[in-house]
């Protein structure tokens, strides 16, 4: 059975020491940023949005489990643009644990968990180049609302 747990202090300390990598090398691997100065970018993104770290208000971290095992992290929080909105900043299902079923259902958790901490509606972000994140995004009911479009010259 998939649940989302609380993080702990050191669940969160875990998470953080490979998401700005993670988050720097999607960005590079999107063209949005240089691989030169991409992790001090995503660094500074995270001290921005988290100067409190796991404390930082309206801002929600979670182990997805499933049955006790540790299958993939959940951050949400409250949009900076629409106060209704909870946003998905991150949703990653660790690799052994992919392909499994298993981000379509987290994503339901995360609908349950949004609706009982008050929102309206959910959001969420997913770079380009993930084609299948982002069919398991649609299937689930997330609709495109911005698109970026860009072409190397």
């Amino acid at each position: 059975m998939l649940s989302l747990t609380p993080m702990t202090q050191a669940d969160y300390d875990d998470y953080l020491a490979t998401a700005a990598t993670t988050f720097a090398s999607e960005k590079v691997k999107a063209g949005t940023w240089n691989e030169q100065l991409a992790f001090q970018r995503a660094s500074e993104t995270y001290q921005r949005l988290l100067p409190n770290g796991i404390k930082t208000p309206d801002n929600y971290f979670y182990r997805i489990d499933q049955d006790k095992t540790k299958v993939g992290v959940l951050w949400l929080a409250k949009s900076h643009d629409n106060p209704e909105a909870a946003f998905i900043y991150d949703l990653y299902i660790f690799k052994d644990y992919q392909n499994q079923g298993i981000g379509t259902e987290a994503l339901q958790l995360a609908d349950d968990e949004a609706r009982q901490l008050g929102f309206k509606r959910i959001a969420f972000h997913v770079f380009g180049h993930n084609e299948r994140a982002l069919h398991v995004y649609q299937k689930s009911g997330f609709e495109i609302t911005d698109i970026n479009l860009e072409k190397p010259l």
